[in-house]
C-alpha cells in the first residue's frame, strides 16, 4: 500500500484506518488487483485451486472509503470472509459474511467500522437482491446521511 506518514494518516477516514489495522490483525487470503471483473466464480475458482483471488479494480472512486486503493483492500478483505468463514455467494452468505465483519469489527471496537461494512455488504446485497443492480457508489454514505439525519 505504500508508507503513509502521521500526517497523510489524518486525511484518511476514521473507518479506513479501523480498515487497515483489521487487515493487519486478522487472517486474509492472498489476492491481486485485476481490470477484468471474474466476478465472485473468479475468486471461488482461484480459492479452490489454492491461488490468489482476482480483486476487481473498477468502480472504486467515489466510495465511502476514500481512495481506490482502500476500497480494493476491503474487497479483499470481504472475499477473504466469504472463503475462510465458508461464506456462500448468496444472500444467506452476504448475511453470514456481513455478521462475521461485524463481530471482528467489535472485537477491536470498531464500531464505525462495523457500521459501514454492513452497509456495503448486507444492504447493498439485499438492494441488488431486490433491484437486480447493484447501488450507486455513494449507497452507503446515502445510508449513513439516512441513520444519522445527515444531509
Amino acid at each position: 500500500m505504500g508508507v503513509c506518514t502521521p500526517r497523510c494518516m489524518d486525511a484518511i477516514p476514521i473507518h479506513t484506518r479501523q480498515l487497515i489495522e483489521l487487515v493487519r490483525n486478522e487472517p486474509m487470503y492472498h489476492w491481486y488487483l485485476t481490470d477484468e471483473d471474474t466476478s465472485f466464480e473468479g475468486v471461488i475458482e482461484a480459492y479452490a485451486k489454492g491461488e490468489p483471488m482476482p480483486i476487481w479494480s473498477g468502480a472504486s472512486h467515489d466510495t465511502i472509503w476514500g481512495e481506490p486503493r482502500f476500497n480494493h483492500l476491503f474487497r479483499a478483505f470481504h472475499d477473504s470472509i466469504h472463503m475462510l468463514y465458508d461464506c456462500p455467494f448468496t444472500i444467506d452468505g452476504e448475511l453470514k459474511a456481513s455478521s462475521i465483519q461485524t463481530e471482528l469489527c467489535l472485537k477491536y471496537g470498531f464500531v464505525d467500522l462495523a457500521i459501514i461494512m454492513h452497509i456495503e455488504t448486507a444492504s447493498q446485497a439485499l438492494h441488488f437482491d431486490g433491484d437486480g443492480e447493484f447501488p450507486p457508489q455513494t449507497f452507503t454514505q446515502d445510508r449513513l446521511n439516512e441513520i444519522y439525519g445527515m444531509k
